[in-house]
């Protein structure tokens, strides 16, 4: 079984960085995040550490959850 290797640590870790920019701009903790976007906890902290590439899914959750626009959430 062939393991998916990350191609860009760089841009994972900076959009982690902007999401968590995000959030705290918000003023909501992982919690509130988590449970406004009803995605686990322990998946924002990997996507804002920059540990797993997100879907595209999640990124929408997210958007909606901090009440932006998905095109913001990308903007970084």
């Amino acid at each position: 079984m062939k393991v998916n290797k990350i191609r860009d640590k760089k841009l994972l870790t900076d959009f982690g960085n902007h999401l968590r920019n995000l959030r705290k701009k918000k003023k909501l903790s992982l919690e509130s995040l988590a449970n406004e976007a009803d995605v686990e906890i322990s998946q924002i902290y990997r996507i804002e550490k920059g540990l797993i590439n997100p879907t595209l899914s999640s990124l929408s959750a997210l958007a909606k959850a901090l009440n932006i626009p998905l095109q913001d959430l990308m903007d970084f």
